[in-house]
């Protein structure tokens, strides 16, 4: 399995046909898992609740090889796994628990990401945040979100619209145990933000204003555009930086990714109006 994987894969789960799963539950679907692309054993991240009910099941022994679970989503909809994966579900491989199927075809997968979700917290990393992303198709959650839009007018103070600046920061530190991540070895992924500011100086102190000033991570402003000349043309570039770096960096929601720098430097540079000599 760990030869046909990679980090940020996703796996579908579906209800065996066997005494151990409820019969509401038998061939439809369940959720999904996002995995990291490592060996581990039961023991390193199970919840104590779920050991014991292995070994209350007389499951101790079994299934005792395991993936990473970073992220899941439970499935809101009574889907049958036939409607899903007609080519692709082999009836014999959903008679028993922890049977390792085949990659779903891409008909499939785009039908998969269809299906209502709502993300939940996994065990061993980082509770979710409040409320987020709840009872939308799965594909949604691996959408950037697109740019902020500006407001102008009188509020406390006065924003005027002028000269603004497409910006791409750096986190320098520990992007991985920020995330409350293992740093996989040799993964020399950066996390980073695309934003927007007519000031870009004072949005460094924003972005830092968070941590201690002994803190050895820091944000900073590696990339900045020649000035647009109002906010609305910085967001459509900003748009434009997220549109393409979905396909080759991880959307960690929002403004963030994470992946290769260099990556993020050409997509950078590629974005409309970023250089004066640039289309």
């Amino acid at each position: 399995m760990l030869g046909l994987i990679e980090d940020g894969d996703l796996f579908m789960i579906y209800g065996a046909v066997s005494a151990e799963t409820n019969k509401a539950e038998r061939n439809r679907i369940l959720g999904f898992l996002q995995v990291e692309a490592r060996p581990i054993r039961d023991v390193d991240k199970a919840s104590p609740v779920g050991m014991e009910r292995k070994r209350t099941q007389g499951w101790k022994d079994k299934w005792t090889y395991a993936l990473p679970v970073v992220r899941a989503w439970r499935v809101d909809e009574q889907m049958l796994l036939e409607r899903i994966a007609p080519e692709t579900y082999r009836p014999e491989a959903g008679q028993s628990i922890a049977v390792w199927s085949p990659p779903l075809l891409s008909q499939e997968v785009e039908r998969a990401l269809k299906i209502k979700v709502t993300e939940v917290n996994v065990f061993g990393e980082p509770a979710l945040p409040g409320p987020g992303f709840e009872k939308a198709p799965l594909g949604q959650a691996f959408q950037p979100s697109r740019a902020f839009p500006g407001g102008f007018g009188s509020r406390t103070a006065y924003y005027e619209d002028g000269p603004t600046r497409l910006y791409l920061a750096r986190f320098d530190g520990d992007g991985f145990a920020l995330l409350g991540r293992d740093h996989p070895f040799g993964d020399k992924s950066v996390l980073m933000k695309i934003g927007v500011s007519n000031d870009p100086g004072r949005r460094s102190l924003e972005l830092n204003a968070g941590f201690p000033p002994a803190c050895v991570g820091k944000w900073s402003m590696q990339l900045l555009s020649e000035p647009y000349e109002a906010r609305r043309p910085a967001e459509d570039a900003e748009q434009a930086f997220k549109d393409r770096a979905a396909k080759n960096l991880r959307s960690l929601g929002g403004e963030f990714f994470l992946g290769d720098w260099t990556s993020a430097q050409i997509i950078f540079s590629g974005v409309p109006g970023v250089s004066r000599f640039g289309g």
